[in-house]
């Protein structure tokens, strides 16, 4: 049985034209689109913005009263590795800063197709070790990201362990995009459910995200060796193509002895959280989210998993 939540059936009558008329235009013109459309929703009081370089990279920290200035959590947007920016992500990551009590940082990592892969995994690289420069020890830090954000604070975490890089606290991944192979079972099972994405989408992004490379663990971790890397919280929904992703990501990283923790939430769609303005489930999403953060790092709760 399918669970139809109100806000979520608004989304679906709302959402797909949206997306087919920005999806009609090129990609300089659906970043400027998307960016009016997102960037403009109100941050909470209190919540102070800094522009940031961290090693050639764009940033920005996002800083609250509330926040722990030790405590960080690096956020990677998602967009389909084509769209997407700080701006569209500021009001969901302002919202997991101020539950969570940290301070946040996200970066404008280079996009495709003008910078395929790994362009954008050298910049999430870049940024880390920055993070990690600048007096954040990796215990007092969360990487998480969005989409194809989770796909890229992934492969950041694989690339950092294979580096010789510490680990952080913990890996948290919002409805990630972890198999670039579009071969789930979910894209046959969930398609025509999902009001945000589809298999035909997800194959133009990932082509022009590639680019003449190969798919490899890194840009599928589905396939890579995810012994050493921190635990793990996930979010998916049940009304999502890449639901399949998370859960054979989970199977996966779970026979590799990694901690998982899985949230299937019935009836969400693709990132619902990041929809918090009319999707009201996103708020407790935000807060589930936020409570598991405190407990990796300490913030005032005993640590878990």
């Amino acid at each position: 049985m399918v669970h139809h939540d109100p806000d979520v059936e608004q989304l679906r009558r709302t959402a797909p034209a949206f997306l087919a008329g920005l999806r009609a235009k090129s990609y300089p013109e659906q970043r400027a689109t998307f960016d009016a459309a997102m960037g403009g929703e109100p941050l909470l009081d209190g919540v102070e913005l800094q522009g940031l370089d961290l090693s050639g990279v764009p940033a920005e920290k996002i800083i609250h009263r509330s926040a722990a200035a030790d405590k960080a959590l690096l956020f990677l947007h998602g967009g389909g590795y084509v769209i997407g920016s700080i701006k569209t992500n500021r009001c969901l990551l302002s919202r997991l800063v101020i539950a969570a009590g940290v301070t946040g940082y996200h970066i404008d990592y280079r996009l495709a197709p003008e910078h395929p892969y790994p362009a954008a995994l050298e910049d999430a690289l870049s940024a880390y070790r920055a993070i990690l420069a600048s007096g954040i020890k990796p215990e007092n830090l969360i990487v998480g990201g969005e989409s194809a954000g989770g796909n890229l604070a992934t492969a950041l975490l694989l690339k950092a362990r294979d580096s010789g890089l510490p680990q952080p606290a913990g890996l948290y991944l919002l409805s990630p995009w972890l198999d670039m192979s579009t071969a789930g079972e979910s894209y046959d099972q969930v398609g025509a459910r999902d009001p945000i994405t589809s298999r035909d989408a997800m194959r133009v992004y990932a082509a022009n995200f590639l680019g003449d490379r190969r798919d490899d663990a890194y840009t599928s971790p589905v396939r890579a060796d995810l012994s050493g890397l921190p635990l793990i919280m996930i979010q998916v929904g049940t009304e999502e193509v890449l639901l399949s992703d998370s859960l054979a990501f989970v199977n996966r990283a779970a026979l590799a002895g990694q901690g998982v923790r899985l949230d299937v939430w019935a009836g969400m769609t693709h990132s619902w959280p990041f929809f918090h303005a009319v999707v009201r489930a996103g708020i407790t999403a935000i807060e589930e989210a936020a409570e598991w953060m405190r407990g990796r790092l300490g913030i005032g709760i005993t640590p878990n998993n």
